[in-house]
């Protein structure tokens, strides 16, 4: 096996976690000697659009290949790894590879119906991805597709097990330890600095972080937030937060040591990279109790869980952290310790075995 095809179901223009995990593997397959494509969809169901909405399309697509396009723009991709925008999924429009890697219930779809052996297909899920009507009413059918699937969390697993009788390989995701580093000691840190990632998707519920943090500013005015993200700053945020757009690697790792606490809100992970790398840093985490979390976050150990949509029981954990420093500070090196199992080089070994395994199937 010489050349893998990753597909995903569209382009993306600044840091998105799972995109950035790919790409992760991508760079370290080139780096091994393999033939490494990317493909970004410039279409889904291209046939079943009306002959508006195709112009259209077709239009900006052409804008997009005009301006450039490239993942490198965000993040550091081997050079020999090789992107394209195609007009559509279909197998006529993709690089001939030897293995397909589907990154969404899109992609696996697509790569369903490509004219290759199964072994040769694969599905890498890192959620549970039933965020709209389209996505919903395709999930379950790309579950249960002949593809080999690749799952990135044990909560994932055990979901394609029960809920769908279907088997998968856990590959767990890995942190870069080179990019995040523990700086500053937890002991020396201001606690009443905190740090959150603010994200427009809704299952994000940064509003609820928001709304805890507020009040968490009532009970303690000198309360200051770092908050990071790739949207520009929100209008109505208050002056003690610090916004950072798209912050680079040295600005990241600052705000995760110079941050006593991490605070994330989110109804549901897949992972949580930013948790982890927080734990990295010696951040002590304040996040919602969603399985996504869970594969990293264990209560009153590693992180204070809090129950999904509620800020009072999160703002409440925040309180407790910076009233009781013993406390802030274990669950701080508790983390740093926990995360530490959590590496590229042990997810990429596994991810090896498995392409190279179908591999040797289809010769």
């Amino acid at each position: 096996m010489k050349s893998v095809c990753f597909i995903f179901p569209h382009k993306v223009d600044g840091p998105t976690g799972g995109y950035k995990v790919v790409y992760e593997y991508a760079n370290r397959l080139a780096a091994d000697g393999f033939e490494v494509h990317l493909v970004y969809s410039g279409s889904i169901y291209w046939k079943q659009k009306p002959l508006k909405f195709k112009l259209t399309n077709a239009f900006r697509l052409v804008q997009t290949l005009i301006k450039g396009y490239s993942g490198r723009r965000w993040f550091n991709l081997d050079k020999r790894v090789k992107e394209h925008l195609t007009l559509s999924m279909n197998y006529r429009h993709v690089p001939k590879c030897d293995i397909y890697v589907a990154t969404s219930p899109y992609t696996a779809d697509y790569i369903t119906q490509y004219p290759i052996e199964n072994n040769r297909k694969f599905y890498f899920i890192q959620g549970k991805e039933d965020w709209g009507p389209g996505l919903k009413q395709i999930l379950e059918s790309t579950y249960h597709a002949p593809l080999n699937k690749i799952v990135v969390a044990n909560w994932l697993q055990q979901m394609l097990s029960e809920e769908y009788s279907e088997n998968s390989v856990v590959i767990p995701n890995g942190f870069d330890f080179n990019r995040f580093k523990l700086a500053v000691a937890p002991e020396n840190r201001n606690k009443f600095v905190v740090s959150m990632l603010y994200h427009k998707q809704d299952l994000k519920r940064c509003q609820d972080a928001l709304d805890a943090l507020s009040l968490v500013k009532n009970r303690f005015p000198e309360l200051k937030v770092n908050i990071f993200g790739v949207p520009g700053r929100p209008v109505d945020l208050p002056e003690w937060y610090t916004y950072y757009q798209v912050p680079d690697n040295e600005t990241h790792n600052r705000i995760n040591n110079e941050s006593a606490i991490f605070v994330a809100s989110s109804e549901s992970e897949g992972w949580g990279l930013t948790v982890g790398e927080a734990m990295i840093c010696g951040e002590a985490v304040c996040c919602t109790d969603n399985a996504g979390h869970r594969e990293m976050s264990i209560d009153g150990k590693t992180a204070l869980l809090s129950p999904v949509r509620d800020p009072k029981s999160l703002a409440d954990n925040i309180i407790r952290l910076i009233e009781d420093d013993d406390l802030r500070v274990a669950i701080a090196r508790n983390g740093n310790n926990f995360i530490q199992r959590f590496r590229w080089d042990e997810s990429y070994r596994k991810l090896l075995e498995l392409l190279a395994g179908n591999s040797k199937e289809k010769e």
